[in-house]
């Protein structure tokens, strides 16, 4: 009798090992290929040509950026050089104390005008691995605000509030890696004006840019964006720009043609008046180099 108990018990113990075993194996081929990766460089530069991208440079990091846009290729063309005699000039530079935190500081030559701005990424897009079931994240959300001050006198020769110097916008930037190549991005926008022509016009005005990049080599991609809004200013015109954006080690080159010449946000987005379709076209570029702030452990 006791061996056939004996028996039992073994066989008992056996069967619950395998059936352990089994269930072992079925949870390793749901979590094992399926845990979902963050994808990375949807853009390659914080920048398409002047609309920000869900981009920041890493933690630790700090990026400096000069931009140049040229005089109109259709101002006397031969004489200036396609516009290279005359510049308008920005710097900028940035630092992210987190990897999801990046603040700056910038001054453009066009109406001598300084910025401070913060970009925050709330949500990584998220690469589906074959057999994966779950959720996975669509695409990259990243949240931009700045403040920009104009420092170059009023043309109405009147008495007005240091505060009417005072722009400021806030974007929400929603961007996904398609593929390899091709990256898009959308942005809704709002930029307020502390001061407006007429007591009838909006401080606040709602836009949205659009941008996208196609990648066509390693270390080059076609760029293209534009941001349609109206806002309280005549003579207003859409800003849309193109580009090829040239990778070397660790800096980023930019070449673009665009109708917009300045490079302060409100102004390229609200305040732009060159057209396409009357030639008020600028060369320009962006050039941006990263240097690595973290502190070298001994």
């Amino acid at each position: 009798m006791k061996p056939i108990i004996t028996l039992a018990c073994i066989g008992l113990i056996m069967g619950n090992v395998a059936a352990q075993d089994d269930l072992l194996a079925d949870l390793e081929s749901l979590e094992g290929p399926s845990i979902a990766e963050p994808v990375y460089a949807t853009f390659k530069g914080s920048k398409i040509v002047n609309l920000q991208t869900v981009e920041l440079p890493a933690e630790g990091e700090g990026q400096f950026i000069i931009s140049h846009r040229f005089a109109a290729l259709n101002d006397r063309p031969l004489y200036n050089l396609f516009g290279l005699d005359n510049a308008q000039i920005r710097f900028e530079y940035s630092y992210s104390p987190s990897e999801v935190l990046n603040i700056g500081m910038g001054r453009s030559s066009g109406s001598k005008t300084y910025d401070a701005y913060m970009k925050a990424r709330l949500m990584t897009q998220q690469r589906r691995p074959e057999g994966h079931k779950g959720f996975v994240i669509p695409l990259t959300a990243t949240w931009y605000s700045s403040m920009t001050v104009v420092t170059t006198p009023f043309p109405d020769n009147i008495e007005h509030f240091a505060s009417d110097r005072l722009a400021y916008v806030h974007q929400l930037m929603l961007a996904r890696k398609v593929n390899h190549a091709l990256s898009l991005q959308l942005s809704p926008t709002l930029v307020h004006f502390n001061l407006v022509p007429t007591s009838t016009d909006r401080n606040d005005n709602f836009g949205c840019g659009l941008g996208l990049r196609y990648k066509f080599t390693n270390r080059m991609a076609f760029t293209a964006e534009t941001y349609i809004g109206n806002g309280p200013f005549e003579n207003h015109y859409p800003a849309t720009s193109i580009g090829l954006d040239l990778e070397t080690g660790g800096h980023v080159f930019q070449f673009h043609l665009t109708n917009a010449r300045s490079m302060a946000d409100p102004q390229w987005m609200l305040q732009n008046p060159g057209q396409w379709s009357q030639g008020d076209l600028f060369l320009g570029f962006n050039m941006s180099r990263v240097f690595n702030h973290k502190t070298i452990e001994r």
